[in-house]
């Protein structure tokens, strides 16, 4: 993997994050890495799939359904959820140094990765996730320990699927979140649509935003004709996290990236 320039927060951008809730940081994967994603995530769906990988993939609910038909298979698929754990590629995805390096002034050194996600928005999907908290999936606390990340692999703005988000939206409590209709299951919080102060982030290939994991967040339908988006995701906590209850989702395993772990934490 293509190094790129050591990355770290400055004091603006640290403020930024602890009040509004997140922060944007330019450049946190090289073209050359992006261009690796990009075409390992397509290797994927045209069936080359690592053994034992198959519910890796999530298509579309439309086109797993046989409403929609794609040409390209790549356009029926909605996502890969925990690619790292069959693929030496992703694998590498959650330690490296341009995530870390930004995570550990927000959360502290002792770091654990969980749910990398390879997510689409394939061009002419009406699919909009609603607005929604991440820590409402995540049986441990304090929240204020967890922090997600949205890195484009594609150029993103308002006409294919960027990140919406409500700043300072994080100092609410958890909100009620109700099922809604889209791809497989998901949950929103209601009220919040066309909120005045709801910003439409514009990114690069390579940019990331980087989250608390009470903001208010979503995405909406990718409009454009032919515009792909694409987008790599994971999340950090503190080691120093402890569960509230049993974790509920399979797919939510914490792996190590920096520091050391705790007895009785996550």
């Amino acid at each position: 993997m293509k190094a790129v320039e050591k990355l770290s927060l400055t004091a603006e951008e640290r403020q930024q994050y602890k009040e509004q809730g997140y922060v944007v940081v330019r450049n946190v994967l090289s073209q050359e890495d992006v261009d690796k994603y990009r075409a390992r995530a397509r290797e994927f769906s045209q069936g080359n799939v690592p053994a034992g990988a198959d519910k890796m993939v999530i298509q579309d609910v439309r086109v797993a359904k046989g409403l929609v038909k794609v040409e390209d298979p790549e356009h029926g698929i909605w996502k890969y959820v925990n690619p790292d754990k069959h693929d030496e590629l992703f694998a590498n995805y959650p330690s490296q140094p341009g995530l870390l390096d930004v995570v550990e002034p927000l959360i502290g050194k002792d770091i654990k990765a969980f749910l990398v996600m390879f997510i689409y928005k394939p061009p002419a999907m009406d699919f909009v996730h609603p607005f929604h908290q991440d820590a409402y999936y995540f049986k441990f606390e304090p929240h204020d320990l967890c922090c997600g990340t949205w890195l484009a692999l594609d150029k993103t703005d308002a006409g294919n699927g960027t990140l919406v988000v409500i700043p300072g939206s994080h100092k609410l409590d958890l909100l009620p979140h109700v099922k809604s209709e889209g791809n497989g299951i998901i949950y929103g919080v209601e009220g919040y649509d066309d909120h005045p102060d709801q910003v439409t982030l514009e990114l690069e290939p390579g940019d990331a935003v980087f989250f608390h994991s009470r903001l208010l967040h979503k995405t909406g339908s990718n409009t454009s004709e032919w515009r792909q988006r694409r987008v790599l995701t994971v999340h950090y906590a503190s080691s120093k996290c402890t569960p509230i209850t049993d974790n509920p989702y399979e797919q939510i395993q914490f792996r190590l990236v920096r520091g050391k772990s705790y007895e009785g934490c996550i």
